[in-house]
């Protein structure tokens, strides 16, 4: 097998599993912010899409993650890791994909 047939290959996966790839990366970040909330000084909603555009996110539903934020800014809670991750990418939400929030993380891939 040659170095362009293994690349190829690669690359077929990478699309075949690009939405759990998404959902992953994603739940690395939102566990993160998460753990850097602060009640007395939450994160700026700005701070967080600035994470997940830094990690290759080019999404349309930054809005809806800034109006999660604020909400759970008023209402004094940390934010939870899957409602920031389906707020980003709704479609996550759908019964296919809830493993990728019940199971334990693999180590970021750097």
């Amino acid at each position: 097998m040659t170095l362009s047939q293994i690349r190829r290959r690669v690359n077929a996966l990478k699309r075949k599993f690009a939405p759990e790839l998404a959902i992953l990366k994603l739940r690395h970040i939102a566990e993160a912010v998460a753990d850097d909330w602060d009640l007395d000084e939450p994160l700026e909603p700005h701070d967080v899409i600035q994470r997940v555009a830094k990690a290759g996110f080019r999404l349309s539903t930054f809005m809806r993650l800034q109006h999660y934020l604020k909400d759970t800014q008023s209402q004094g809670e940390v934010p939870e890791p899957r409602r920031i991750v389906i707020s980003l990418l709704p479609w996550a939400s759908k019964d296919c994909y809830r493993g990728f929030f019940n199971r334990e993380l693999p180590a970021p891939a750097r």
